[in-house]
């Protein structure tokens, strides 16, 4: 018995140490670099953008670049990848912007954001909020607010126990293994680092100095036939986020209103910014997916009561966007975006279609 558990483990222990060392060093989401995201903020803080950025943390990235800001933002905007395409040629900003938005943002997400502009005295005069539906459904899933989680709790004057034993459980990840095997060409030659560079399209996804993203070549650039088969996808799949979602959570509405309360008490000024579905996925969603509907039934109710200026629908046939808008299943194309700032009806209170 002993003769065999020997053999296992000569076997075993070179395949363990091999999953070890390229998980760690490959390391695909940069889960064990230090410092990656704040070479990121120092690039945008010298004036340049950003490219060749991967898998990178971006609500990291976010502290990092809050924290060496040299001037309080006028307007900042707080969401989802869907409101990440906002920037200061929309808004017609002449002062200090930034976009703070994050990837599969949840509630959590937008309250330690704007919990780290408080700790470092860095108050907007004005914060765009942008909302998606699923932000209100306690099974999202959503996880990645985790990596600023004390702020979160910060805001809420919890005591938390932070923790970091997740992020070592990939180096002996098999799936991580596979992403990360990928990146050791990179690394071996010196390519995995963000870059500086003054041109706002490039090869790879760019972030802006205004903390806007632009996405890299191939999707910026993509054929009508394969965004189509992008929104076709979200027609048979699930979507992301708002399956499971049969009620809007008390408790995250009222943490949403606690946010909303707290931001008018610093006496800054709010927007809200619904980003639209193409419209065959709105039309799943209308049969499939009526919180979806009541979600924004609710935030326009919470708007005219607040007094809060809306932009936006998750329906596109209010806005007049057809499918040739988007740049897949969920995110709207930056000609979107723009008319859809530059249409606000101050008689309905929302943008609404010319």
């Amino acid at each position: 018995m002993k003769s065999f558990i020997y053999s296992v483990s000569i076997f075993i222990t070179p395949i363990l140490l091999i999953l070890l060392l390229v998980n760690y060093f490959g390391d695909s989401a940069h889960l064990f670099k230090v410092g990656y995201e704040l070479k990121m903020a120092e690039i945008i803080e010298d004036g340049k953008n950003v490219t060749n950025v991967d898998n990178y943390d971006e609500r990291i990235f976010q502290k990092e670049i809050i924290n060496h800001m040299n001037h309080t933002p006028n307007t900042i905007v707080l969401g989802t990848s869907t409101s990440m395409l906002i920037n200061r040629e929309f808004l017609k900003e002449s002062e200090f912007f930034f976009n703070n938005s994050v990837s599969g943002s949840s509630l959590e997400d937008i309250v330690a954001i704007y919990q780290i502009y408080k700790e470092n005295n860095k108050m907007p005069k004005k914060i765009i909020i942008g909302i998606a539906p699923y932000m209100f459904n306690k099974n999202h899933g959503q996880k990645r607010w985790k990596s600023i989680e004390e702020f979160y709790y910060h805001f809420k004057n919890e005591n938390y126990e932070k923790s970091n034993t997740n992020k070592y459980k990939e180096l002996f990840s098999f799936s991580y293994f596979q992403s990360s095997l990928t990146k050791l060409p990179d690394l071996i030659s010196g390519n995995n680092e963000p870059k500086a560079t003054d041109k706002k399209f490039n090869k790879t996804n760019t972030k802006l100095t205004d903390g806007t993203l632009i996405y890299g070549e191939s999707y910026r650039d993509a054929s009508r036939s394969e965004i189509e088969r992008k929104i076709n996808s979200q027609l048979t799949g699930d979507l992301y986020s708002i399956e499971n979602f049969y009620n809007i959570d008390k408790n995250i509405w009222a943490e949403f209103e606690d946010l909303i309360f707290d931001m008018k008490n610093n006496n800054i000024e709010i927007e809200f910014f619904l980003s639209p579905y193409p419209p065959e996925v709105y039309n799943r969603i209308k049969d499939d997916y009526p919180m979806v509907l009541m979600t924004e039934k609710l935030i326009v109710k919470l708007a005219r009561e607040q007094d809060i200026k809306l932009f936006g629908s998750f329906n596109p046939n209010k806005l007049g966007l057809d499918k040739t808008f988007f740049y897949d299943g969920m995110h709207c194309k930056e000609i979107g975006i723009k008319k859809i700032l530059h249409t606000y009806d101050e008689k309905q209170g929302h943008t609404t279609k010319n």
